[in-house]
């Protein structure tokens, strides 16, 4: 098995309003990435993948917690040697690019700032522009000349520019056009066959992320509640929130009748405070799933789940 180059333990995330009102945004999340590999992380708006993409590049320091690069705890590191260790791309290009740049100059602050290819900068960006397939005719626009693509490329570039070891992908399809976003996945990917490189990529698009990972973890109000290879969480889901999610992905053919199962609503506004989160939209709730909240456990092969009921089946020859 690969090696782990990131491991987050019981990472938890607390904020509080100015009308003392707390909300829970992550709660006792634990996940490990592979050198090499891709692990994508699902779930709806508001639960909680953002947060923790920018628990793990250090933007926010956890409430409670501990994440570790190839096993140095990260809380020890500067942010000078953290940021060349990971990277986080942002959901909207436009925003995260400093709209009086050009992008030659957004580069070469990167490697300045870094003391990376002294002297030898304006080669480095023609090579960080060729790996991201846009070209040095590029590097004298400014953000709003380009397109949402070409600046997401940009961002993607800007990110590799430091080397990293880890880049954190955030929703970074979701503000492109559907034409434009197979292009960023096929790019990725080409980009992770041609360096030595590990993605977190954050999506509430399944197809998208089957297309994309090796690993998944799905989340549900600050919670995972299940995890493994892909084909363990999306061919054979074990929690009903996963079907559920799964079932809601529409198949592009019009002659394929898929059959459909009971499936409750899967939105949620807060966690409950006793028992499984789920257990009210839940068709397989128990007595149990009301008092105790279940434990990610492994049902097999590394596939672990939250529940109650799939880790009983899965105990049962």
């Amino acid at each position: 098995m690969a090696d782990v180059v990131l491991r987050g333990t019981d990472l938890a995330q607390r904020y509080e309003s100015r009308g003392r009102r707390v909300v829970d945004a992550l709660r006792g999340v634990s996940l490990e990435l592979r050198q090499g590999a891709t692990l994508g992380i699902v779930g709806e708006s508001g639960c909680g993948k953002s947060t923790l993409a920018r628990l793990l590049v250090g933007l926010e320091r956890p409430t409670a917690g501990t994440a570790e690069m190839s096993g140095e705890s990260m809380s020890t590191l500067d942010g000078r040697t953290r940021a060349r260790r990971i990277q986080l791309v942002f959901q909207d290009p436009y925003s995260s690019l400093d709209p009086r740049q050009r992008v030659r100059n957004a580069l070469r602050e990167v490697l300045t700032f870094h003391r990376l290819h002294a002297g030898a900068e304006e080669q480095r960006i023609e090579e960080l522009l060729d790996l991201v397939v846009l070209g040095r005719r590029f590097a004298d626009r400014y953000p709003h000349e380009l397109s949402g693509g070409q600046a997401q490329r940009v961002a993607i570039a800007r990110a590799l520019a430091v080397e990293p070891t880890i880049v954190v992908l955030d929703e970074p399809t979701s503000a492109l056009d559907v034409s434009v976003r197979a292009e960023i996945i096929n790019l990725l990917i080409g980009i992770q066959s041609r360096i030595t490189i590990s993605y977190i990529f954050i999506s509430h698009d399944l197809s998208m992320v089957r297309h994309v990972s090796d690993d998944i973890a799905v989340m549900y109000l600050g919670r995972i509640v299940e995890s493994g290879s892909y084909d363990q969480v999306l061919d054979a889901p074990a929690h009903p929130y996963t079907l559920a999610l799964a079932q809601a992905v529409p198949v592009p053919d019009p002659t394929v009748v898929r059959p459909r199962r009971a499936a409750p609503a899967i939105a949620a506004s807060s966690p409950i405070t006793r028992g499984c989160d789920y257990q009210d939209r839940c068709p397989l709730v128990e007595s149990q799933c009301r008092e105790v909240a279940p434990t990610l456990d492994d049902v097999g092969a590394g596939h672990r789940v939250a529940c109650h009921v799939a880790q009983r089946r899965a105990r049962t020859p």
